[in-house]
């Protein structure tokens, strides 16, 4: 109603200056109004005489019922529950759609939501709390500066100034517990200010003690948590909260509630396990103290959940000792414990059959641990003891050397993603169970127990290579003989390195090679090779895809004097890898047809040559006839008869593709040398060269009378005549031949020489 007045008053005033024209405006300006009030503005513009305006809010039309016309020039919009922090208000001209006048309004908002506590000033104060803080909410829509007051009163009255929605004030002096407090909050700016409602308390119900000093101690079974005692005179309340410091999933956290106490007990806690432990007390729930900072603390090993797995490898014997490699694991429901440090094992080692008190006994801190026995049968004892007090143990065997003990055959095994099977052959003998023992370094072993001949080895590191052991457990607690499997690999990784080694580049095609090394001995075996080449003035990306086995790959259909690019890339069951990119540019011209030229050339050479040489051996061979080698002759004896004619056993000399005329006669040989004819019981004859009968020196027929011999043509046979026109039909087939005779041993050497005297 008194913004009704005012906006009266206004339009008034107005009409009283009708005469002088004034511009068009909207009032109030400026306008800053709490959120949800109600707010009233006027439109005055002596351009607009029939009274007719439309209003808009945040450029959105207001409903035309919430507008008021006060005359002719003048028009009202009134606007309830204002809740904009920003709002802007302007009158148009319905006709012309035009926009006289306008103004903004902004709201703003009161604090709210008190809350305020009685704390200490030093965590080891007690009694009467000296401080007091007090927070709110205020919603702001400036970024004008805002003063707060905190008004507060209860024994005396006193104020505390920020300029945060957070104010602390000490009121040690000030402050009855008897009396309850009342706490308003005051907002101001330049523009306007803002008062929040009263808030009203008791004291002990925001009254906020110090935090509490927590210990805690660890049992064989339980947790013992332990604060100091906060209020004497007041009774409290304390909660405690515990949860597992490591675990795989996100777990809430416990609580446990007591009344006026100062310790806890938990006893749902697992074995080797650390948890955070936190307190905080309260006089009233609503106002708790802060929890104490986190203690983490390590429980012990409960005994009646405790389970002691042992196992040992043995060295061979060596200067008559061996070495026993013990191995244990102290685990709770099968989930390994971790807290090694608050145990301590002690070994003892007998001769088997013995009492375990004849034995020697070693103390170990942590697994594995080393013993010394000899060649005979062992029986090791190991016992975890926790705060003097054994809590398990465990014994394992160690056979003799000489002991005959069964074994498991026929070990197979095969991986699969990380995962080995193994698996096995029973003995004939029964058994009680099997012990297998893996290892990839051969310093840290796993080992499991399985009842089947069979076993599945899990959490294996990946891509290692495991050496895996079964031994049998027999029926009366010893061991039989350790049987080792071959090497597998728990998993295959990427084929290794692949580099391209060398690229033969020529016209329209390159020979490509490449060398792959496996990074390590479990690296897989590369399926198929993909060579990738691209065409770097194209960009066109081919490919070409070999076997696994080849390490080499013709590109073909290659563009001359062109750059390219080539990569290889393997292919295997457990994944790929590929070698760096490697350039080469074709030849202009291929390279190779040089080669081949110069290679044909040699060849053709070769043949010439051959084919030259071939015909002067042919050739000589022609020139050169027969000749009669007297080394390989042999002779016949002449046998004399006297007056007798016409019986002649000398067989005549035969000369291939000789002619009738080409014949020798003996008989007429011996008429001209005026003898009579000798029965000749055997000859022989043999082809002889033409160049051998030339006449030698007078100085060769002294040593061989072979070489003293004359042509045939000295001689003139009888038939010559006759036959002289048959030798000119045949001299175009066959040479003339020369014929000579070796009359050298004879044992009638009479008859040569009287038949020389008759020739001559």
């Amino acid at each position: 109603m008194p913004v009704f007045f005012v906006l009266c008053t206004l339009v008034v005033i107005s009409t009283l200056c009708k005469g002088h024209f004034q511009p068009c405006r909207v009032f109030p300006t400026d306008l800053f109004v709490e959120v949800g009030s109600s707010v009233w503005f006027v439109c005055s513009c002596d351009s607009v005489r029939n009274g007719k305006f439309s209003w808009t809010l945040n450029r959105k039309s207001v409903d035309e019922k919430l507008s008021k016309r006060i005359n002719s020039t003048h028009s009202m919009l009134s606007l309830t529950n204002l809740i904009h922090s920003n709002a802007t208000v302007e009158c148009h001209n319905p006709e012309t759609k035009q926009i006289l006048a306008g103004t903004i309004v902004r709201t703003y908002s009161k604090p709210q939501n008190i809350s305020c506590y009685l704390h200490y000033e030093n965590p080891t104060d007690d009694g009467v709390p000296q401080l007091f803080t007090c927070t709110w909410e205020h919603q702001t829509h400036n970024s004008k500066t805002i003063n707060y007051t905190v008004n507060i009163e209860s024994a005396d009255v006193f104020s505390c100034i920020s300029s945060v929605k957070s104010c602390t004030v000490n009121v040690f002096s000030h402050l009855s517990l008897s009396r309850n407090i009342a706490v308003t909050v005051k907002a101001e700016t330049a523009s306007w200010t803002s008062r929040s409602d009263s808030y009203e308390v008791n004291p002990f119900s925001i009254l906020k003690m110090n935090q509490p000093v927590v210990t805690t101690s660890a049992f064989s079974d339980h947790l013992l948590v332990s604060w100091n005692n906060v209020l004497d005179s007041f009774d409290f309340s304390c909660q405690v909260k515990y949860n597992k410091t490591f675990s795989p999933t996100v777990e809430s956290s416990k609580i446990i509630n007591c009344w006026s106490c100062f310790n806890a007990t938990i006893e749902d806690v697992e074995s080797c396990t650390f948890y955070n432990i936190s307190v905080r007390c309260a006089v009233t729930e609503p106002t708790w103290s802060d929890w104490s900072p986190e203690e983490t603390v390590l429980t012990k090993v409960k005994q009646r959940h405790a389970e002691l797995l042992s196992w040992r490898k043995v060295s061979e014997l060596e200067n008559y000792k061996r070495i026993v490699h013990v191995m244990w694991t102290l685990s709770q429901q099968g989930i390994p414990l971790k807290c090694m440090d608050t145990v301590k094992f002690d070994i003892q080692q007998t001769a088997y059959g013995e009492n375990t008190a004849e034995g020697n006994s070693t103390a170990c801190l942590s697994s594995p641990c080393d013993i010394e026995v000899d060649e005979h049968a062992h029986q090791i004892h190991l016992r975890a003891v926790q705060d003097e007090n054994v809590i398990v143990q465990d014994s394992i065997y160690v056979p003799a050397v000489s002991e005959s003990l069964p074994r498991v055959t026929d070990i197979q095994t095969s991986s699969d993603k990380g995962v080995i099977l193994v698996s096995w052959t029973a003995p004939k003998e029964p058994v009680r169970s099997y012990m297998i023992d893996w290892t990839h370094n051969g310093n840290q072993y796993e080992w499991a127990e399985s009842k089947n001949t069979n076993a599945t080895l899990l959490d294996l590191q990946d891509r290692k290579q495991y050496n895996i052991t079964v031994t049998p457990l027999l029926l009366d607690g010893r061991t039989g003989r350790s049987t080792q499997a071959l090497q597998i690999c728990s998993g295959f990784g990427a084929p290794g390195r692949i580099t391209v080694s060398d690229v033969e580049p020529y016209d329209t095609s390159a020979f490509v090679s490449w060398d792959t090394k496996p990074e390590d001995v479990c690296s897989d075996a590369v399926v198929k090779y993909t060579v990738f080449y691209r065409n770097q003035s194209t960009k066109t990306l081919q490919n070409v895809t070999v076997d696994g086995e080849k390490l080499y790959v013709s590109l073909k259909d290659l563009t001359p004097a062109t750059q390219y690019s080539v990569y290889v890339e393997g292919a295997a069951e457990s994944g790929q890898t590929r070698s760096e990119e490697s350039f080469f540019t074709t030849k202009r011209f291929d390279p190779r047809l040089l080669t081949r030229a110069i290679v044909c050339g040699i060849i053709i050479l070769i043949l010439l040559l051959s084919f030259g040489l071939f015909c002067v051996i042919m050739w000589k061979k022609v020139k050169e006839k027969p000749v009669p080698d007297p080394a390989v002759s042999s002779v016949a004896e002449w046998l004399l008869q006297s007056n007798q004619k016409g019986n002649y056993h000398f067989q005549q000399f035969f000369v291939p593709f000789e002619s009738y005329c080409d014949k020798i006669h003996i008989q007429e040989f011996l008429n001209v040398l005026g003898e009579k004819p000798v029965a000749l019981t055997e000859t022989q004859h043999l082809p002889f060269h033409e160049d051998s009968t030339s006449l030698l020196s007078s100085e060769s027929c002294s040593v061989n009378p072979y070489r003293c011999q004359t042509t045939t043509d000295t001689l003139v046979p009888r038939k010559a005549i006759q036959c002289k026109h048959e030798s000119n039909q045949q001299h175009e087939r066959f040479s003339p031949k020369s014929v000579y005779v070796s009359l050298h041993l004879f044992e009638q050497t009479g008859l040569l020489e009287s038949g020389k005297d008759n020739f001559e």
